[in-house]
């Protein structure tokens, strides 16, 4: 941060770091257009990868921040929760695909989504409703200063809500498509979030399949900048000031992002939009070089050196993003272009229709998707007739994995992962594991048998619900009284 001198260079950690023990080059600081930087990295204004060094400004406030957790919640439980916050950040970055060079940028945003987030915003701003932050989490500090949401999804706010959502989306989609050079696909974007005086955001990564992102802001009353702290693809961290009607542009999977000072100001109001890239050949489909198995990936390189420089030389065979400057000059010239199409969004009022969009299943179809299988291939599953993948592969029979969980099929599961033990951990197009359809079901068998055969407990899924959150949801005491002994975290469903 610019309020804070860093008298040493550090060492970053890039791709490369994480398979190898060669030294790092030291960080340059460097400013750049729309941002700046002292010129540090990772862990030095809040911890990211690893614990910030005692005796240093971060490590005091970082401090403040995770005593004050403790003392409106059990320590153990924040703790446990940043840990898997941490890890997350340690392990998914080096084994996901970059379509940039840097990783951010930040540009104006088109008209037609500014406009239209402000109309919204301005309409109804009153229908913001609190967050409900789950005990002992961690992305915000919310034991200090709450977060609201004003929902496009909003039953107050319709028809205008789902109108204003859709025109955001389309309008969105050509910039970032223009700044990445890859074909995209929506996957969140719920309202408009605020933050209000003394909020700190926890750097993080987003969970997949939240890839390609923007923030735009809205809206803002402070008496001093909240920049949001984002970490470059070159280790770098750099702070990005955005005012209304300013975008940030990042690639949320892989660039550490986050607010470690605390604001100062009344309010902080912005819509986060996601996309996630398709195959090239097949629209329908996840771009390949999207590893959504990257929690077992970080697991077994671990465990085996050759599979550790086999995920190395799969990330240096990725193509070379164009230059960062080429990137911003596309995205902003794509801007232009929408602007100039634009055929007017009125400040106020109903906003035009656009063409219904194909989307993928719903929070509830995501939930019980696997109930709904045919026969056209083995596993496929289908929600109105749209193809989301398949899970049974990993066990070989018509029964996945996942479903043998669900319905507390132990010899089921002992088969998929004798066959597998990988398995154990895999994720349907959902996010949701055998242990969290095992916490939904509620049968403390299946989830003890999952756990003493690997699972994951921190793992979360789509709507970033844990297993022991989604135990608490069903009300199963038993299986939320073994997880807590576990030190499981308890993650709530949210954007991030």
């Amino acid at each position: 941060m610019a309020r804070h001198a860093v008298a040493a260079v550090l060492l970053h950690t890039t791709h490369a770091a994480l398979f190898s023990k060669e030294p790092e080059a030291p960080l340059i600081a460097r400013t750049g257009d729309g941002y700046t930087t002292t010129g540090y990295g990772v862990d030095v204004s809040f911890p990211m990868h690893n614990a910030i060094r005692k005796g240093t400004w971060g490590s005091e406030m970082y401090d403040e921040f995770i005593n004050g957790c403790g003392s409106k919640y059990n320590l153990r439980s924040c703790r446990s929760n940043e840990e898997s916050r941490m890890a997350m950040d340690r392990d998914q970055i080096p084994r996901q695909r970059n379509f940039t060079e840097l990783g951010f940028a930040k540009i104006k945003a088109p008209k037609a989504v500014y406009d239209t987030a402000r109309a919204f915003w301005d309409l109804h701003r009153k229908t913001q409703t609190s967050e409900a932050w789950p005990p002992g989490n961690t992305y915000v500090n919310h034991w200090i200063a709450d977060s609201t949401m004003c929902s496009f999804e909003d039953r107050r706010s319709q028809p205008l809500g789902f109108k204003s959502k859709d025109i955001i989306w389309d309008a969105a989609k050509p910039i970032l498509e223009a700044w990445t050079g890859q074909t995209l696909k929506p996957t969140s974007l719920y309202g408009i979030r605020s933050y209000f005086r003394g909020a700190i955001l926890a750097t993080h990564v987003d969970r997949l399949p939240l890839v390609t992102s923007a923030i735009i802001n809205v809206d803002q009353d402070v008496e001093e900048d909240w920049p949001i702290e984002v970490v470059g693809h070159d280790g770098i961290a750099y702070n990005v000031t955005l005012k209304p009607g300013e975008m940030a542009l990042y690639e949320s999977h892989t660039v550490l992002h986050g607010r470690p000072f605390p604001l100062k100001g009344n309010f902080y109001a912005n819509v986060f939009v996601h996309f996630i890239p398709v195959d090239p050949k097949d629209h329908s489909q996840n771009h390949p070089d999207i590893d959504f198995g990257w929690t077992s990936r970080a697991r077994n390189d671990k465990r085996d050196p050759a599979k550790a420089e086999a995920t190395r030389q799969k990330m240096a065979s990725y193509p070379q993003p164009p230059p960062h400057a080429v990137s911003v000059a596309n995205a902003r010239r794509a801007v232009v272009e929408s602007d100039a199409k634009r055929s007017g969004v009125p400040a106020r009022g109903p906003l035009p229709v656009t063409e219904k969009r194909q989307r993928g299943p719903s929070p509830s179809d995501a939930r019980t998707v696997f109930k709904r299988r045919t026969t056209i291939e083995p596993g496929h599953q289908q929600v109105k007739g749209e193809d989301f993948g398949h899970d049974s592969e990993k066990t070989g029979s018509r029964v996945s994995i996942h479903e043998a969980a669900a319905v507390g099929d132990l010899d089921a599961l002992q088969a998929g992962i004798e066959a597998d033990p990988s398995s154990v951990n895999a994720p349907d197009d959902n996010l949701w594991t055998p242990l969290h359809e095992a916490a939904r079901a509620g049968s403390l068998e299946t989830v003890e048998f999952l756990v003493e055969h690997g699972a994951n407990l921190g793992d979360t899924v789509l709507t970033g619900a844990s297993a022991l959150h989604i135990a608490r949801t069903f009300k199963h005491l038993q299986v939320i009284a073994f997880l807590d002994t576990l030190g499981a975290p308890d993650v709530a469903d949210q954007e991030l």
